[in-house]
């Protein structure tokens, strides 16, 4: 049952992704977290993510901006093995109330997390842009609410600021997979999984890649705002009682 359900939101949330950019992996994650401890929700999210953020890179691989990508991985991985370390380290059922408490911010107060300046990026701003990245995705489990302001300030167009955030979120997901194999997790248990959802981002990558252009930006907020609102508040009151 747990693969069926997974293996539809996968293929929803791919062509959310694909579409807007953002946002189909908060989904992914939000619903992992209703049937696993948010510390293995994370890393089964990651290893799906890879997959979709893979496709999208190579769909759209003419408009990847290297010297971006290059910037922001410097301190991604040790940055992935600290946030292992503080997401391990706190109670299981406060870990769900946190994982609650971030996605409602993302979907009511987004603005909590952007970067507001109009200008230039400062220098080396996406040196830290890319150790949060690596941290919240060990944590929370995802780091595009924060970090895609400054990769669309860091780009060209939107399909530039797709395929560059995509190939980003490959090097997110490679190091946070890897931190909590190194912690203990069981790639192995879950991988039939990972498998599914793999696929299902795979497909709904490959749709979306087709609607990237014909998108109702409405329609895609109303989507993300209602469905991530709902799994928060089961994860908050799931992590209460």
């Amino acid at each position: 049952m747990v693969h069926v359900v997974i293996g539809i939101v996968a293929v929803l949330t791919g062509i959310l992704s694909a579409v807007a950019g953002l946002g189909g992996g908060v989904i992914l994650l939000g619903v992992l977290a209703q049937f696993f401890a948010p510390t293995t929700a994370i890393p089964i999210q990651g290893g799906i993510q890879l997959v979709s953020n893979t496709s999208r890179a190579a769909m759209l691989r003419r408009d990847i901006n290297w010297p971006v990508v290059m910037q922001a991985s410097i301190l991604m991985l040790p940055a992935s093995f600290l946030g292992v370390a503080v997401a391990t380290s706190i109670p299981e059922d406060a870990t769900r109330i946190l994982l609650g408490v971030f996605l409602l911010i993302v979907t009511w107060r987004p603005r909590w997390l952007r970067w507001s300046s109009d200008g230039q990026l400062p220098r080396g701003a996406l040196v830290g842009v890319g150790a949060a990245s690596g941290f919240l995705n060990s944590t929370v489990g995802a780091s595009g609410p924060f970090t895609s302001p400054f990769f669309k300030a860091a780009t060209a167009s939107h399909v530039a600021f797709v395929a560059t955030a995509a190939t980003s979120q490959i090097l997110a997901h490679v190091s946070k997979i890897w931190a909590f194999i190194v912690d203990g997790f069981d790639i192995g248990e879950h991988l039939s999984l990972m498998v599914v959802g793999a696929l299902g981002t795979f497909i709904g990558t490959r749709i979306g890649g087709r609607l990237l252009h014909r998108s109702d930006d409405k329609a895609l907020n109303y989507v993300f705002t209602t469905v991530l609102t709902i799994l928060a508040i089961r994860l908050i009151v799931r992590g209460v009682l």
